[in-house]
């Protein structure tokens, strides 16, 4: 019990602080190109990542080609297009909005979970999921029913995110694919170096066309924080809690996205946060705890597949 809630810690604080990406992905886009925005977000990870990973685990890399794969789809589904996806459609949208719409990866992880994991799912992870999908349904439709002139976001914004957030919810679930046992931060040390070699040349096409004498001093902070946060504390974190428990428990903390996102986006951004928001959030937070509550049961846990057979770092 006491890994389960050490796992259940790493998982809040990971959807925690993707759901803050939100809030500097949106300052990031506003003044550096899509491409170069996530490229140089990632770089800023890397000394956090690689050094560590050499000095511990200079041994350990993994060899197999299935492996590899693996960590590869990984990064170009949760780190590459989930960022390209996200940051152009921060473009066109809200940070509110799309963190509402982040509230959507519950059900996508749970449905993939069952779909490529085989996953099932006891009556008390269907009761989280019907909760987490009344709270979808009343922050993201109820806004533009009641005044859709001003639902503060643009078609091409919400589908653009939406994108984002199914590219995440399949990084979710091949987080439990049977693969070379490893750590959590050697895992995320190759995850991303596979994503930056595939953003590299888009990103040097945007550099050829950019003045970064125009890089203004709350970007670069964002950017900083990206790398360190987003893309380093965040992956480790997930890494490890995702280890623990089953993908479509995991998938339920996604949830702290939305609820971290708008709290966030009124903090910094100042943007307008409705009653329903919360009351949708209300729904979703009641879900983590159905999807939990199942996996504490006995009878209902699924044997998590470990990403390492040593300690975890």
């Amino acid at each position: 019990m006491n890994r389960q809630m050490k796992a259940y810690c790493y998982l809040a604080m990971a959807m925690t602080i993707a759901g803050s990406a939100v809030v500097a992905g949106k300052i990031i886009v506003s003044d550096i190109p899509i491409f170069l925005g996530a490229e140089l977000g990632i770089a800023f990870s890397l000394p956090f990542l690689l050094f560590p990973a050499l000095r511990r685990h200079k041994n350990a890399w993994p060899s197999n080609r299935k492996t590899h794969m693996i960590l590869f789809a990984q990064g170009l589904c949760g780190v590459v297009l989930y960022r390209i996806f996200m940051f152009w459609g921060l473009k066109h949208t809200s940070a509110t909005a799309a963190g509402l719409i982040g509230s959507t990866a519950p059900v996508l992880i749970a449905f993939f979970a069952v779909l490529l994991l085989r996953e099932k799912l006891p009556g008390s992870r269907l009761a989280g999921a019907a909760c987490v999908s009344i709270g979808i349904t009343a922050m993201n439709i109820m806004p533009f029913l009641e005044n859709s002139a001003e639902a503060g976001s643009t078609l091409l914004g919400n589908c653009l995110v939406l994108a984002a957030i199914l590219c995440e919810s399949l990084f979710s679930v091949m987080s439990k694919s049977l693969c070379q046992p490893m750590s959590a931060l050697l895992r995320t040390t190759i995850v991303t170096l596979y994503a930056f070699a595939c953003l590299l040349p888009l990103a040097l096409y945007d550099a050829a066309g950019y003045d970064f004498a125009r890089m203004n001093i709350p970007s670069i902070v964002c950017l900083a924080y990206y790398g360190f946060f987003v893309s380093f504390l965040s992956y480790v974190f997930w890494f490890k809690g995702v280890a623990e428990v089953p993908a479509g428990v995991a998938g339920s903390f996604t949830g702290f996205v939305p609820l971290s996102s708008i709290v966030f986006s009124w903090l910094v951004l100042h943007e307008h946060i409705e009653l329903i928001h919360w009351i949708g959030l209300l729904f979703v937070l009641t879900g983590i705890f159905f999807s939990c509550a199942s996996d504490a049961l006995p009878g209902t846990r699924i044997s998590p597949i470990r990403t390492s057979s040593k300690k975890h770092v």
